[in-house]
């Protein structure tokens, strides 16, 4: 067995692989590798306990994370439509044309339909036209105009109230709507099941207004994986909109990361128009005044009261300790910043922008005064290992674009980037309990790690050139005092062995 300073020298393996002092070269599992069976990477793991109080933490981990209750990714209503917001006009300059979507006639949608043109989909950047994929018309923004809007129509303050106000710190907080395109799915159209491209990273989601023209089928299905389970819900705008008492529109809204497919028409014209739904900090600045109701959720009193007596309750991390919650949506980040501040500073950001129960957590944690902060964890199962390490950071790193990744990406984060190893094994590699730049975190992962998180491929390099993938997900990480100091004041780790 070589020694721990020969590991350091990252030498080669008969197959090109580097080693490290982060990994235990064992006979049997070499043999597994040279094979090709290595053992299946398992799911994070919590830090090591004593004995006699594993039993009960687990339970009492495994409470807290029943405690966080998902609500569904999305809202829906309907609201009447004035005589005033009723015609559409669209068209290219000297080819206008009008129709009023309370009473249009099958020519007048089927012109319309005729007008579009084909609806693309993104893919990679990249606008993609594929009627097996997706089929519908579509005009864009400039090519219509509509005396409809959804401030007005009080359509915003309603999808606040579902989507927004759960878990925030302030009421002034609110939506702006950005219109997007007008859709019409005729007889026999789709759309394929896929989640929206966010334009930027002040973006919260979709809203779909659904006008009512004839039509049968072309229900809106939304989908949300977690763990162990898939959830599906319909939105069926022929439905609502056939059962109201007067001229109304159907409207949906949803999270970016919420999966949706819109099913086959049957018969008639669903005509929709799209706005993107952007975060806004001031309120009053749209034109509106701050609510005067603050609604507080029964999941976010739930969460709070459990996690207030895990506090209260001395046997829980008795001697202090780390916790960490994966966020349980995507948020919109970019790998490229003009310095490492910048870095750091835009992943502070997405704080004033988390969503549904994500928001929740952090803003009972903070309430509190336990110490959180958003950290980025990175999952690296390359090289030799029969385990997978997984390293936090407080920025996200550019790795598509860093020339090299010379050991193992584990190594590297540490290195390069000041990234933390979690929940190393100590046992195992003993140098570890005096390594200032590892921490133990319990885990609180509400759906598999490869849900929600993003893919990255680099290039790694060994006796020859590969590329290597890593999945990272945005992370709670929060610090919990001893007994009798649960609040804590700093981001320091707290390094329980």
């Amino acid at each position: 067995m070589e020694s721990t300073s020969e590991l350091q020298h990252n030498l080669d393996s008969p197959q090109g692989t580097k080693f490290d002092a982060e990994q235990q070269i064992d006979p049997e599992q070499w043999e597994l590798y040279l094979a090709g069976q290595r053992k299946p990477d398992p799911e994070p793991v919590d830090a090591d306990a004593n004995p006699e109080q594993d039993a009960l933490l687990k339970e009492q981990l495994q409470r807290l994370s029943s405690a966080i209750v998902h609500k569904a990714p999305y809202c829906q209503g309907t609201i009447p439509l004035p005589a005033e917001a009723s015609t559409l006009f669209y068209g290219r300059p000297g080819n206008a044309h009008a129709v009023n979507l309370t009473h249009a006639s099958l020519e007048e949608l089927q012109h319309l339909a005729e007008t579009c043109d084909p609806a693309t989909f993104g893919v990679d950047q990249k606008d993609v036209y594929d009627e097996a994929y997706r089929k519908a018309g579509k005009l864009d923004s400039s090519d219509f105009a509509l005396n409809f809007s959804p401030e007005r129509a009080g359509v915003l303050e309603a999808v606040r109230a579902e989507l927004l106000v759960e878990g925030r710190k302030s009421t002034t907080d609110s939506i702006l709507a950005e219109l997007y395109k007008l859709n019409v799915y005729g007889p026999g159209s789709f759309f394929k099941a896929h989640m929206d491209t966010p334009r930027s990273e002040l973006m919260l989601g979709s809203l779909v207004i659904v006008f009512p023209t004839p039509h049968e089928g072309g229900a809106l299905a939304l989908r949300e994986s977690g763990e162990g389970e898939r959830r599906e819900w319909i939105f069926d705008s022929a439905a609502l909109l056939d059962g109201a008492s007067e001229p109304s529109i159907a409207y949906v809204a949803f999270y970016s990361d919420t999966e949706h497919e819109v099913m086959p028409v049957q018969s008639g014209y669903r005509v929709t128009i799209t706005y993107n739904l952007y975060f806004v900090k001031d309120y009053a600045a749209l034109g509106g005044a701050a609510p005067l109701a603050h609604p507080v959720g029964t999941n976010e009193e739930l969460f709070r009261s459990t996690l207030r007596g895990l506090l209260e309750d001395p046997t829980f991390l008795p001697e202090g300790g780390n916790l960490l919650f994966a966020l349980h949506h995507q948020y919109p980040l970019s790998t490229s910043h003009k310095s490492l501040e910048a870095a750091k500073q835009a992943l502070r950001d997405v704080a004033s922008r988390l969503k549904g129960s994500d928001a929740v957590i952090l803003r009972v944690i903070q309430e509190l005064s336990l110490e959180a902060s958003l950290r980025i964890v990175y999952q690296d199962t390359g090289g030799f290992s029969d385990y997978t390490r997984y390293v936090m950071c407080d920025h996200v790193v550019d790795l598509e674009n860093v020339p090299e990744v010379s050991d193992t990406l584990s190594s590297f984060l540490r290195r390069k980037e000041k990234g933390v190893l979690l929940n190393p094994d100590t046992k195992r590699h003993p140098w570890y309990a005096e390594d200032p730049d590892t921490a133990q975190a319990h885990w609180i992962v509400s759906s598999p790690w490869k849900f929600n998180s993003t893919h990255t491929t680099y290039m790694a390099y060994g006796n020859q050139a590969s590329f290597e993938h890593t999945y990272w997900r945005i992370s709670i990480f929060v610090c919990v005092g001893p007994v009798g100091r649960r609040e804590t004041v700093t981001a320091e780790l707290t390094t329980q062995k």
